[in-house]
């Protein structure tokens, strides 16, 4: 959730059973995102992201690489006890 709050997105929902967060990203245009946690196996997260402007998949890569790369550094963050 911070990682995409992190990205200018606003959060719309987030559900926990489910391990989804939707999000909006409204700066000149609405990108919506929703990223998927699984847990895969004991150590490991599944983490998946879909992107949708107007209600179209976004192909582009860009918006993924920014979020992985937004998310591979708090991870790191976290993971080295840092802020």
């Amino acid at each position: 959730m911070s990682t995409l709050q992190d990205l200018g997105f606003v959060l719309d929902k987030a559900d926990a059973i489910l391990g989804t967060v939707s999000a909006t990203k409204l700066k000149g245009y609405a990108l919506r995102m929703t990223v998927t946690v699984r847990t895969r196996g004991k150590t490991q997260l599944l983490v998946r992201a879909n992107a949708q402007y107007n209600l179209q998949p976004v192909t582009d890569p860009e918006p993924y690489r920014q979020f992985f790369a937004s998310l591979e550094k708090a991870m790191f963050l976290t993971a080295h006890q840092a802020d």
